[in-house]
């Protein structure tokens, strides 16, 4: 599996809401498929992945409730779903954390959201997926983190527990990830969603929080 790395820009106090002034971060993937992110443009990565703004942040980027413009109904905090996402982790032997990254970029913890192409709830399942693994309602929470889930761990053993390839297939499809000869597919869509994902994994799962506070650029290996 690759070991790319990972630039991040400063975080502080990710896991307290806080009031706090967000770094503008961009990302992109190289031409040899390793993920980059920098609080810096750069010819490796020029699509902004998270706008600078001054906002409250509370774990996993949750904010507290708000309303869902496509439901007209209001959208949970995600701490409703804590329960449903440690059993999903358990049985698919998932971190939460991870589970939590792709329901914060999938969604953003609305449980309601129906894409344009058909794909519904947190963890935005299409009907041919959630039946094929599984799932019975996609609108129903718990089902769909399950589905989810079960999904998520299927593409972690069929790419070999590369956490890049796996989320890439999450977004654009198993087949596309083969196709693209088991590289993130050149899709302007994955290539922004594999970098946002990972990043939201990085900040739920607390690695590196000290290096998350200090001004600069920081690498993972």
């Amino acid at each position: 599996m690759r070991k790319p790395a990972f630039f991040l820009a400063t975080f502080i106090g990710f896991f307290w809401p806080v009031q706090m002034v967000c770094a503008q971060i961009f990302g992109g993937v190289s031409e040899t498929g390793s993920v980059y992110l920098s609080n810096f443009a750069s010819n490796e990565g020029s699509t902004v992945i998270v706008k600078a703004a001054t906002t409250s942040l509370a774990y996993a980027g949750a904010a507290t409730t708000t309303k869902s413009i496509r439901s007209g109904l209001a959208v949970p905090s995600a701490e409703v779903f804590d329960p449903y996402i440690a059993e999903a982790g358990a049985a698919s032997k998932l971190p939460v954390e991870l589970i939590h990254a792709v329901i914060k970029t999938e969604s953003n913890y609305n449980p309601w959201a129906n894409s344009p192409k058909g794909a519904q709830g947190l963890m935005q399942l299409m009907p041919a997926t959630a039946k094929r693994f599984g799932g019975i309602n996609a609108l129903d929470p718990r089902d769909n983190i399950l589905t989810g889930s079960r999904y998520l761990r299927w593409l972690l053993d069929y790419f070999n527990q590369d956490m890049e390839l796996a989320v890439a297939g999450y977004n654009a499809g198993e087949g596309a990830v083969v196709k693209a000869g088991h590289k993130i597919p050149p899709y302007a869509e994955t290539q922004k969603y594999v970098p946002k994902v990972l990043l939201h994994y990085k900040q739920a799962a607390g690695l590196g929080l000290i290096a998350f506070k200090q001004q600069g650029v920081v690498h993972y290996e």
